[in-house]
């Protein structure tokens, strides 16, 4: 059995776990309050948000493998010296600057970010249905697996980088392809 039919039925037992262990009720956004994620139930709750709204953002029109490629990414990177240690923080890594009222607030500088969904310009918020539930349950699943100790499903080998297959970054030919799963190679 190749590796990405085998990674494929794993995501899709994971996703099939979650919606059992939560009676399908995933991290929600708070539309009340802007950028706070919130789940009553949740023991991950900022974490899980993050992770799904970069996952959706990321590779919301991939399939379930791609969106776990990505999740995996920035687990790699949160457990890496070189990068943040908490999801969010991973998430939203990149220069900012205060907003032009100079009261506090402080924006990603645009197409500087390390996931450039994060600051493109464009809203942050996801329109819920079915890629919003696909990503957040891919989310939990990885933290579940990651948080329960089981043997983390890494299905990008440790890359900590990834770019589009239309895009050709500088820092790619500094880096090992590791793999690509649709339109997306990853590097370590």
């Amino acid at each position: 059995m190749n590796k990405l039919l085998t990674v494929s039925i794993c995501a899709a037992l994971g996703i099939l776990f979650y919606a059992i262990i939560t009676d399908g009720d995933a991290a929600s956004f708070d539309e009340d309050t802007t950028g706070v994620w919130s789940s009553e139930d949740n023991p991950w709750e900022n974490a899980v948000g993050c992770l799904a709204e970069a996952i959706y953002f990321e590779a919301g029109n991939q399939p379930i493998v791609g969106k776990l490629a990505v999740g995996n990414v920035i687990i790699n990177r949160m457990y890496s010296p070189q990068y943040p240690d908490k999801i969010c923080d991973v998430v939203h890594q990149g220069p900012v600057r205060e907003s032009w009222k100079k009261n506090g607030v402080f924006y990603p500088i645009k197409h500087k970010c390390q996931f450039s969904y994060w600051c493109d310009g464009k809203s942050d918020i996801p329109k819920f249905g079915p890629t919003w539930d696909d990503s957040s349950a891919v989310a939990y699943w990885i933290l579940a697996d990651n948080d329960l100790d089981y043997t983390y499903l890494d299905i990008v080998e440790g890359a900590t980088h990834y770019h589009a297959v239309y895009v050709t970054p500088g820092w790619s030919y500094n880096l090992q392809k590791v793999v690509k799963i649709q339109d997306h190679i990853f590097y370590k």
